[in-house]
């Protein structure tokens, strides 16, 4: 059964007086499960893909159905809902929260959605330990490791228990051994947990590790 699915897509951007063809009629399915990453070039559509698959944008023309769902005319409301209860995101500069701890970054998915702390809280340290972080999980942001922080990150994706994780760039800010460290435990989890990941990258050392590569040129897909 498929997570995502892209028929016939285009998105097109109004710079001034030109227009950016970002997407040009691109069809793509994603399985459950599967472990895929999107590779191109800067300026190939990668970014513009993930943020379609997010439910972040709308396309031009064609369809972005998540888990079923065609995404075009959704209110804004119901996007949201759809990205808290759906997707996990993991972004290439971790975007956390400066003045919140490793814990509380992670708890805020959670929060969005309402419940007890103390089950919020239980969710959270338990994802936190599930990448390696119980020591850590009381320290900010500026106290922690490039590596640290992209666990933190992988952890905030995952407490919601997504059925899709969209990764943009994982491994650009690290060294390679903990590039390798950050790739074995989303492999991980792919493997144990069934989590879907769609990445967008060039790191080959990422690409070497997933079950299919989708290569985009120019917003088209070319393989």
């Amino acid at each position: 059964m498929s997570i995502l699915e892209f028929n016939k897509v285009k998105k097109e951007y109004r710079l001034g007086e030109t227009t950016v063809r970002a997407l040009r009629g691109v069809d793509l399915t994603v399985g459950k499960g599967e472990f895929i990453a999107v590779l191109g070039a800067s300026g190939s559509g990668k970014t513009t893909l993930l943020n379609l698959a997010g439910a972040i944008d709308e396309p031009t023309e064609g369809e972005v159905r998540v888990n079923g769902q065609a995404i075009s005319g959704m209110a804004d409301n119901a996007k949201a809902e759809l990205r808290n209860r759906t997707i996990g995101y993991i972004f290439q500069n971790f975007n956390l929260v400066s003045v919140l701890t490793a814990l509380e970054n992670v708890m805020l998915s959670l929060q969005i959605r309402g419940g007890r702390t103390a089950d919020i809280r239980g969710e959270a340290s338990q994802r936190l330990d599930d990448v390696g972080l119980a020591d850590f999980m009381r320290h900010r942001p500026d106290k922690l490791s490039g590596g640290q922080r992209q666990r933190v990150a992988i952890a905030r994706a995952l407490v919601t228990n997504p059925l899709l994780v969209l990764a943009d760039e994982p491994t650009a800010n690290l060294d390679h051994e903990t590039a390798q460290s950050i790739i074995d435990l989303m492999k991980e989890l792919n493997e144990k947990e069934g989590v879907t990941f769609l990445f967008s990258t060039h790191d080959q050392r990422l690409i070497n590790e997933v079950k299919r590569v989708v290569r985009i040129d120019d917003g088209k897909i070319v393989q």
